[in-house]
């Protein structure tokens, strides 16, 4: 491997001033301070959703104490949502917000508005009560996901436990909606147990672009909710700031052949330098974007960038024992194109996964 291929950046603890300019790949690991500094703007980015519906668990299981913060699950979320929806871009979304424990809209959909989805936020009580009722939040979904049009992502909190035992399961009230509505379920997993995990990987299994993610995950990456909803386009560059850095790192794609999900050897040693920068900084963990050409149809290409996706992550965690908490996992199919689809050398700069470092 041509270590020319890998760019590191160290500061070693000197904050730089000013701004540096950057070619970045699809997904850029972009903080807080791009945003608010206006460095980010929204010609740099494109929608990957066009609609955005958060079901929040506001039932009693919620008040369950976080780690040690000393505050509970609820409390912890409302807070990362209020503190996420400070710097959203106003791209055009449609988002809504609704807590089904029973059902009650707090935010209806309607196109984006920070401050009045601040509001929403604080008009939620303080504290979690009431049952769960799981099955009666998807039911009633889908009287909102009738109206739309476009992709909607739906983050779903929940630990997987239900009520109505003589009803549909969850699963199969997900199976139903994603077969008629253009619709990724994101969810949010606070279970405890191997058969609530069980009721949520069901909903996970209903297209290629549904998926669970842990609770703490979710609230500890960012990306996990921003790269469902938007990424940085392929052909931007984008201004980031130092002060937030003190290390960085650059890797080129991965790339793939046609129609399959193997590593190249050539490849390899990317990962594994990109492995040994992650053991030097504890605190490091990696976002990886998986895409494909456009040959062959929309949802075969975003199971296929799936599996890109996955055999990426596997390669560190089985080679270099990264855990499974630094690496966020995101597939994205044929959207994003790096280069133009009509070639063949283009299709192959698109079939790739990207890598970008965060948490430093």
């Amino acid at each position: 491997m041509k270590r020319s291929l890998l760019i590191v950046t160290l500061i070693c603890g000197v904050i730089l001033t000013g701004l540096i300019a950057t070619d970045v790949q699809a997904f850029e690991v972009l903080t807080k301070e791009d945003f608010t500094q206006k460095i980010v703007m929204k010609e740099h980015l494109i929608k990957t959703a066009d609609n955005g519906i958060i079901l929040l668990d506001a039932s009693g299981t919620m008040n369950d104490p976080y780690l040690d913060t000393e505050m509970s699950r609820y409390e912890v979320l409302i807070k990362s949502l209020k503190e996420r929806g400070e710097y959203f871009p106003d791209l055009g979304h449609k988002m809504g917000l609704y807590v089904y424990t029973p059902w009650k809209p707090v935010y209806p959909v309607q196109p984006y508005n920070r401050e009045k989805f601040a509001e929403a936020l604080a008009s939620l009580p303080d504290k979690a009560s009431g049952p769960t009722l799981l099955q009666s939040g998807l039911r009633e979904l889908e009287s909102v996901l009738k109206n739309l049009s476009g992709r909607t992502v739906v983050f779903v909190i929940t630990d997987g436990t239900y009520m109505d035992m003589a009803g549909k399961p969850p699963g199969a009230i997900a199976k139903a909606l994603a077969e008629k509505y253009n619709v990724c379920f994101c969810v949010i997993s606070t279970a405890d147990d191997a058969a609530s995990m069980k009721v949520l990987e069901n909903i996970a299994s209903v297209n290629f672009c549904a998926r669970v993610i842990p609770f703490e995950a979710f609230i500890s990456r960012p990306e996990y909710n921003t790269g469902m909803l938007y990424v940085v386009s392929a052909k931007a560059t984008v201004e980031t700031t130092t002060e937030t850095k003190l290390a960085g790192v650059k890797v080129d794609n991965i790339l793939f052949d046609f129609d399959k999900a193997e590593i190249r050897p050539e490849m390899s040693g990317e990962l594994d330098v990109l492995a040994e920068f992650m053991q030097g900084h504890p605190a490091a963990y990696v976002v990886l974007a998986g895409y494909a050409c456009n040959k062959g149809s929309e949802e075969y290409n975003l199971g296929l960038s799936l599996k890109r996706t996955d055999i990426v992550a596997d390669y560190l965690a089985s080679n270099h024992n990264i855990s499974s908490d630094r690496i966020v996992r995101l597939w994205f199919g044929q959207l994003n194109p790096v280069a133009d689809n009509s070639t063949e050398e283009g299709r192959r700069l698109n079939r790739r996964v990207e890598l970008a470092v965060g948490g430093l």
